[in-house]
């Protein structure tokens, strides 16, 4: 038995949904360094990038439960799972729901666990596995138990392997036979002070603003009802982040604390952690930051 190892996991798409890949690193302490218990890469055929951290996650768990693991702690950097997992987050993808319950029932298996947020320089091991799997659509480590025997894939006749997870399918309502693209666009505000490092002027000091952050997605289906997504959803998905940085000195907030908490950086990050949230069918079109009513910012991706 190994009463305590560490288990770095990641997983990723090209294209999301696309060609993904999954890895994870089992780590022990032997009181001088830590050392590597187990580690693996995988391709899993097409998923979602959700899809593949939770499936990363699994196996990597799958194989820590093999080798005797009794307390496990697990660092991953999507902080969607571990909101989930730790109930901050309600699981609204259909196609992530087993997945969830799946991780959770391993779980149980082990003696104790923690599950931490952790950013990808810190899970360089994990997110290297990931990638040359994609890169190679191949397994490679020194597992336990490969990926292909814990349920996550099925093999065919030549051999090959392919995805049985409902992937292009998750989260996805009937299609409405209007034609055309729905935009949203909603406001949400906090208060929060902060101090630009090394900016030639004032705003090196400390002082505050209240900030406005204005966030648009859009879709092309409508569920049942009409709708493309819930403005409260919407509203909620965005409320669950700026949570975090309200009524703070934002120096001091991760990832504030190792970047300048600038307009440009606060819209950034907002958008890649809302971009988590969103269902697989909409997508996030633009974040834009007010630091006052004249002084506008926005961010999209290229």
């Amino acid at each position: 038995m190994i009463q305590e190892a560490t288990l770095h996991t990641d997983g990723g798409s090209r294209g999301n949904p696309g060609p993904s890949g999954i890895g994870y690193a089992l780590l022990v302490d032997d009181g001088f360094e830590l050392l590597t218990l187990s580690e693996g890469g995988a391709f899993i055929g097409e998923a979602t990038n959700n899809i593949a951290e939770y499936q990363a996650l699994i196996w990597g768990l799958d194989n820590a439960k093999a080798l005797g693991v009794l307390r496990v702690n697990i660092r991953t950097d999507s902080e969607l799972m571990v909101r989930q997992l730790k109930g901050e987050y309600a699981v609204k993808s259909a196609g992530l729901k087993p997945l969830h319950e799946q991780v959770k029932l391993l779980l149980r298996s082990f003696d104790s666990y923690s599950i931490q947020h952790v950013y990808r320089e810190e899970n360089a091991r994990a997110d290297t596995l990931a990638n040359v799997a994609m890169d190679t659509r191949d397994s490679m480590g020194n597992f336990a138990v490969p990926w292909e025997t814990q349920g996550g894939l099925m093999r065919q006749g030549d051999g090959s392997l392919v995805s049985q997870n409902p992937v292009r399918q998750e989260n996805r309502p009937p299609v409405s036979s209007n034609s055309g693209i729905y935009t949203l666009t909603i406001k949400g505000h906090f208060d929060a002070a902060h101090a630009l490092v090394g900016y030639p002027g004032e705003c090196r000091e400390l002082h505050g603003h209240t900030w406005d952050i204005e966030v648009s997605v859009s879709g092309t289906e409508l569920d049942e009802v009409g709708i493309v997504y819930d403005f409260k959803d919407l509203k909620a998905d965005l409320g669950s982040i700026l949570a975090d940085y309200d009524h703070v000195y934002l120096n001091e907030v991760p990832p504030f604390d190792n970047i300048n908490a600038t307009a440009e950086n606060l819209a950034r990050v907002i958008y890649e952690r809302l971009e988590v949230l969103l269902p697989e069918q909409i997508s996030l079109d633009e974040v834009g930051v007010w630091e006052s009513p004249i002084a506008k910012l926005t961010y999209r991706r290229p």
